[in-house]
């Protein structure tokens, strides 16, 4: 193309140069809002999901808890349930008429295993024998207390609270 026709870029009906590129103060302000708004939207969803993870693992412990007891029940012979802070896990054992290991149960999804009064609940044929504890369960921000109650043979398992 010949230089000489080149078309040259002239100002605007406005009297800017078209040249000069940039964004204005209004299109700043609309991107920073809808940045803020989505990174809030994405913050709420994880907080969310730390205390949904938790709820999960303290429902799969009581209702593995329950389990353990009634399968000392049905079969006659003594189960124990061990807790495992380091490993942030727990196993249903067996313990009659040799130790064997029914299942581990390991805490996903950030959920980690901080505190128990002590290391395993024990059934036997008879009953529940002990006195009650307290599980610690933590993710994230979110830390939930368990109460495991035994009276007359039977363990009672409920959350005491949640404490951020």
């Amino acid at each position: 193309m010949n230089p000489a026709v080149k078309a040259r870029a002239g100002p605007d009906l406005n009297g800017r140069d078209r040249k000069k590129g940039g964004y204005t103060l209004l299109e700043l302000v609309v991107t920073l809002a809808l940045v803020m708004i989505v990174s809030g939207g994405v913050f709420m969803a994880v907080r969310q999901q730390e205390r949904r993870a938790l709820y999960n693992a303290a429902y799969q412990l009581q209702a593995d808890i329950r389990y353990a007891q009634r399968i000392t029940l049905i079969s006659g012979r003594p189960h124990d349930i061990w807790f495992e802070p380091v490993h942030n896990r727990y196993r249903i054992r067996s313990l009659y008429p040799t130790e064997t290991t029914i299942r581990y149960v390991y805490f996903q999804n950030g959920v980690r295993l901080r505190q128990t009064d002590r290391p395993s609940i024990s059934y036997l044929a008879r009953g529940t024998v002990g006195s009650p504890f307290t599980l610690t369960l933590e993710s994230g921000r979110y830390r939930r207390r368990i109460s495991v109650n035994i009276s007359g043979g039977r363990a009672y398992v409920r959350p005491v609270d949640e404490i951020q």
